[in-house]
């Protein structure tokens, strides 16, 4: 609910303090006293048109600051998280600057934001009605989920087939754009498939193992080499048996001396076996040796095949990854794409399927949907015109348009939306014999209050929206009428929190709080005060509503009168 309001330097506002409470809020005063001011700034504070026009005569900007309470209201609390933006404890703090240099700035809980996130947000906020351009009544898009919200709360289970629907249109929309996705992938399947097909092919042709790029480089390094390692090879082996020095000959010499000492000291048994074990170890490095240099050398055919072999891995490096295992990765993701790519047909096949199942789904709930809102409208065709005929609009004609538009997603040739196949319009006929007409042209702010004021009666338990102004309710009517009046707008405010602006007595009685406007003139300006009246005070403003400026007794006691009813 709207818990206070904070206004400064609008119009002839110079600064305004204003809490308000639940139930019925009247505002009464003269005419020009500044009422309606009051309601501007709150649709200010909603995301009304902002204008220099509005700021008070000598100051440099206007500022209007609306504080609401949203205890217990999930919707708005998640569609500000929506926005990004926290709440504390349970608050929203809107506050407005206009500035005559054009530096408007909006905070919504002290966090900079632009319009169109508190117009969103506004609209949950507070409905408007009377000349304003806040209000729902005037928003054609909006009609649907009245009529939606009143044949629900009339227990037609309207409200669960137009969840269906909205599922079914959620899930037709998702495969419809995987299905796009996949059909634009099928216009560039096949050169997709050669090009994966080329991939697979010239890494499979490369037999590639792990390690092939070091075995491959040890080979290069062996074959470049060739004449220094034959060459280091013959050496050790001659050093080892040719010569009169040669290893071999000498150790044979040693080994024959330490078995002359076995023989006399067995203590040299182990070290003739150690000279025998080293003998026997090095004519095996002799046999490596010999047969070493016998294959070792150049060969020009095999070195040019290993250099090419490593160029094929580098440009396939290069391609597809710095490592052979990354190669070999590379041909693993190409084959699956390629088997993703065989499967397409497939895949399209069962999302067109999918898509099939889900129409016809929709189609059922939508159409089922539509016949129920054709029965639901000429309900609130008929509850909404007696609302009417009791405010004093006994002539006026209320029709609600339906019809079906064609377009891209159908059912049965008809274009699916989130809300069915149906578009929905509230028209009105104000004269007999006048055509209907959309709510919009109506030039009476009066009257479109009163028309909300019925349709808010009669829908008052499925409205969402948690606090409702009417402005100029009470435009073109009296006596007998503004009690029904009155008596419906108490009737709303036992649900939602009601602002009402009004010169009637007859509904002023009906208030829970009443607010005094009045203006009075200090130096040489003239301000708006607002006082919020006790018992007495609301006796004394409701007879001078009936009286005019000179209150005598029976206007007191006919006002007393009308506050103990």
């Amino acid at each position: 609910m709207l818990q206070e309001l904070r206004i400064q330097n609008l119009a002839i506002i110079d600064k305004l303090e204003i809490d308000f409470s639940n139930g019925l809020n009247v505002m009464t005063g003269e005419t020009g006293a500044g009422k309606s001011i009051i309601v501007d700034a709150l649709e200010l504070a909603l995301g009304g048109r902002a204008s220099a026009e509005l700021i008070r005569t000598g100051a440099d900007e206007a500022v209007v600051e609306a504080g609401f309470d949203i205890e217990g209201n999930k919707a708005i609390a998640d569609l500000m998280s929506g926005f990004g933006i926290d709440i504390d404890d349970s608050m929203i703090i809107i506050r407005r600057i206009v500035s005559r240099s054009g530096k408007n700035r909006i905070y919504i809980n002290n966090s900079l934001t632009n319009l169109s996130t508190l117009s969103s947000i506004g609209d949950e906020l507070v409905d408007i009605h009377g000349q304003h351009e806040h209000q729902s009544l005037l928003k054609t898009d909006k009609h649907i989920d009245m009529l939606d919200a009143f044949g629900s709360a009339a227990g037609s289970a309207l409200y669960e087939l137009r969840k269906g629907v909205e599922a079914h249109y959620i899930k037709l929309k998702a495969l419809k754009e995987r299905l796009s996705e996949l059909e634009n992938r099928e216009k560039d399947r096949i050169k997709e498939e050669e090009f994966l097909r080329y991939q697979i092919r010239e890494i499979e042709e490369a037999s590639l193992k792990p390690k092939d790029d070091e075995d491959l480089l040890s080979k290069k390094s062996v074959a470049s080499n060739a004449e220094k390692l034959a060459s280091f090879s013959n050496t050790a082996y001659e050093w080892l048996y040719e010569g009169d020095a040669a290893v071999m000959k000498e150790l044979s010499k040693i080994l024959t001396a330490i078995k002359e000492i076995d023989k006399l000291d067995n203590r040299a048994e182990e070290t003739a076996k150690l000279c025998e074990t080293a003998i026997f170890q090095l004519e095996e490095v002799a046999d490596f040796l010999r047969g070493y240099s016998e294959k070792i050398e150049f060969d020009a055919d095999e070195f040019a095949r290993i250099d090419d072999r490593l160029d094929l891995i580098n440009r396939l490096k290069k391609k597809y990854g710095n490592a052979i295992e990354d190669i070999l990765l590379s041909l693993e993701e190409a084959k699956k794409r390629l088997q993703a790519m065989e499967k397409l047909d497939e895949d399209i096949g069962n999302i067109k399927a999918d898509i099939d199942k889900e129409g016809r789904d929709a189609s059922i709930l939508a159409i089922e949907l539509s016949k129920k809102r054709e029965k639901v409208a000429k309900d609130i065709e008929k509850k909404v015109e007696a609302e009417l005929s009791d405010l004093n609009m006994k002539k006026t004609r209320f029709i609600v348009k339906m019809w079906k538009d064609s377009g891209s997603d159908t059912v049965d040739g008809f274009s699916l939306t989130s809300k069915g196949i149906d578009k929905i319009e509230f028209l009105i006929s104000p004269n007999l014999g006048e055509e209907p007409k959309s709510l919009s042209k109506i030039a009476s702010g009066g009257e479109l209050s009163r028309i909300m004021l019925a349709l808010k009666a009669i829908l008052a338990d499925a409205d969402s929206v948690p606090t409702l102004v009417f402005d100029e309710v009470d435009a073109g009517i009296g006596g007998g009428v503004a009690e029904t009046v009155g008596e419906r707008l108490k009737r709303i405010a036992k649900g939602h929190q009601v602002f009402c602006i009004t010169h009637l007595p007859q509904i002023a009685g009906y208030a829970d709080n009443h607010y005094f406007v009045e203006k009075k003139a200090e130096g040489s300006r003239t301000i708006t005060k607002v006082v919020k009246l006790k018992e007495d005070g609301r006796v004394k403003e409701l007879a001078r509503m009936l009286g005019g400026k000179r209150i005598t007794e029976t206007t007191l006691k006919h006002a007393e009168e009308m506050l103990r009813q």
